[in-house]
């Protein structure tokens, strides 16, 4: 599971999910079940997205995922036992519908959904979904979360709609692992010897559409008739395209109505142009940070971090970077938590470590920790001139570099002074790794909805995303804790531990919000996620963790 960073979900003790309506996060599904009949069918949604061809090919056990599969594999033919929301840090079950843990949390039940039948009519239960956890474990290049090495020893279907999966240790922060598992047909896979060369030319699946045609510029997908959710899809198909195009004239002047991209100023390039119809749904599911290397001075002292965080106005840093669209990181997101997680784990005991933009105070700190300002310039603790500091981020990077033009003179402002260091991703991958750099503009790695997720890769010294390389011994306890422990009131305590340090002691300082960018017109339909309603978490129809099919669940003609 160490591999790589999949969305999560909050884990609990005994948790039962028995049915859409029943889930939080799910209303927009639970909402319109009752009335599907009368919602209009038909329309093909029309997707433009950023890539440069359509791979032939349909598998969706592939490690490289999005960059090997075509687009909609994971999102309209394959399904996971839940999505997890990062937008809401809640759970909409798929083929899953309940899980429980027992035997000190070495032992998770999983309660499959029944009714479902795959795309070729025949019956989905739960052995399918055994079959696909141990398909991984014997061909292990496609574990690609490494659930095998991580402390899984078996899964077994003990009745239709019965899976039981043992760990050789509590481990509560598997599940996430296991619920976002696209889930293959025995039937069909059972005969597969080799998973990384297998195209899957003709896929068989239990999501809402099937595969209608190809070519390596447009996929298109045609409703599954027999699909296990009532009246749904509302959609008769959906097409994708691939292009190129770096801008909005192609989707403005089109009758694409969905589209993947970082619009620039989305404000007044798209949304004013057709404020009725034109709208996006940019979820922050992720932070930008300011890291510091924490195994250099000054960087190792935590007066001078906290100085920093003091000195910086993440609100004219949000706004240069991204027009207003993303928000700035303030008040409980300071602790690395998103939006959409800081009502439930972050207590308002915290409230009073917070920092504001306050370069008053921020010189203040400094002087009670022994920093002097000469000639415009800070000395150190022994009075020595601090050298001029590089902030390391990726070239070409606009966001990036308007966030670090904005560090670099706040910073200047207290005599600290910097220059930018652009370099290839390449060479950025592997300074910020091996810590090589001073300071670094860099994104959270947990990408979860819950924030333990975000702290382990941030915080335990085990992973190469520790960029900061900060050290704290609560902190290492809070992350095994919640590691083994299924109770809602431990996590939180634990939770609420790392955050109390993350604010006390600062190793990174928290920018702006890093949202998934979805970009939709409302011309011919509707139904989409915003604001207001937040079933999905704006993830491209290329994902595998479920996010994209609640939209095309979701939309229907006006």
């Amino acid at each position: 599971m160490r591999k790589r960073c999949l969305l999560a979900v909050v884990a609990s003790g005994a948790t039962a999910v028995a049915g859409l309506g029943a889930v939080p996060g799910a209303s927009a599904l639970a909402a319109t079940a009752a009335t599907a009949t009368a919602v209009p069918h038909g329309g093909v949604l029309r997707v433009i997205m950023p890539w440069d061809k359509i791979p032939d090919n349909f598998n969706p056990l592939l490690p490289g995922g999005t960059s090997s599969t075509a687009g909609g594999t994971g999102s309209l033919l394959y399904e996971p036992l839940m999505y997890a929301n990062a937008a809401t840090g809640r759970y909409t079950p798929m083929l899953g519908t309940a899980y429980s843990w027992s035997d000190g949390n070495k032992i998770l039940t999983l309660t499959t959904r029944t009714g479902v039948h795959w795309s070729d009519g025949k019956a989905f239960s739960a052995s399918d979904v055994a079959f696909t956890f141990n398909y991984l474990k014997a061909h292990n290049v496609v574990d690609a979360s490494g659930i095998w090495q991580d402390g899984l020893l078996a899964v077994r279907a003990t009745g239709p709609s019965t899976v039981v999966f043992t760990f050789s240790r509590p481990n509560v922060i598997a599940l996430p692992f296991v619920l976002s598992q696209l889930i293959v047909p025995e039937h069909i896979w059972a005969k597969v010897a080799t998973a990384v060369t297998f195209a899957n030319h003709k896929p068989v699946g239990t999501g809402p559409f099937l595969l209608k045609t190809y070519s390596p510029t447009e996929v298109s997908y045609t409703r599954n008739p027999d699909y296990w959710m009532a009246g749904r899809p509302y959609l008769s198909g959906v097409t994708m395209t691939a292009s190129k195009i770096p801008d909005t004239v192609l989707f403005l002047n089109s009758d694409y109505a969905v589209t993947y991209q970082p619009l620039a100023d989305p404000g007044s390039t798209f949304l004013a142009e057709d404020p009725a119809d034109n709208h996006i749904w940019w979820p922050t599911t992720n932070l930008n940070f300011l890291y510091f290397n924490t195994t250099q001075a000054p960087f190792n002292d935590a007066a001078f971090r906290r100085a920093v965080a003091e000195a910086l106005n993440n609100s004219a840093i949000a706004l240069r970077a991204y027009y207003g669209a993303v928000p700035a990181a303030a008040g409980p997101t300071e602790t690395g938590v998103t939006n959409g997680q800081a009502s439930q784990w972050v207590p308002a005991s915290l409230r009073s470590l917070e920092w504001s933009y306050d370069p008053a105070k921020a010189a203040a700190t400094l002087g009670s920790a022994g920093y002097l300002e000469a000639d415009g310039s800070l000395l150190g603790q022994q009075g020595q001139p601090l050298p001029v500091f590089k902030i390391l981020i990726g070239a070409g990077w606009a966001d990036y570099f308007s966030i670090a033009e904005t560090v670099s003179q706040e910073l200047a402002a207290l005599g600290i002074h910097t220059v930018i260091d652009q370099e290839p991703y390449a060479g950025y991958e592997k300074d910020i790794s091996s810590g090589a750099y001073n300071l670094a503009i860099g994104w959270g790695n947990g990408n979860n909805i819950n924030p333990f997720y975000e702290y382990y890769y941030l915080l335990d010294g085990k992973t190469n995303t520790d960029w900061e390389r900060y050290k704290s011994a609560k902190d290492s306890s809070a992350l095994s804790s919640f590691e083994t422990h299924a109770s809602p009131l431990v996590q939180h305590a634990d939770i609420s531990t790392i955050e109390r340090d993350i604010l006390t002691n600062v190793p990174v300082v928290a920018l702006t919000g890093r949202p998934n960018f979805l970009d939709y017109q409302t011309r011919s339909f509707t139904g989409f996620p915003s604001a207001a309603n937040p079933y999905n978490a704006g993830e491209p129809p290329d994902a595998f963790n479920g996010g994209a099919e609640q939209l095309f669940l979701n939309v229907h003609l006006k």
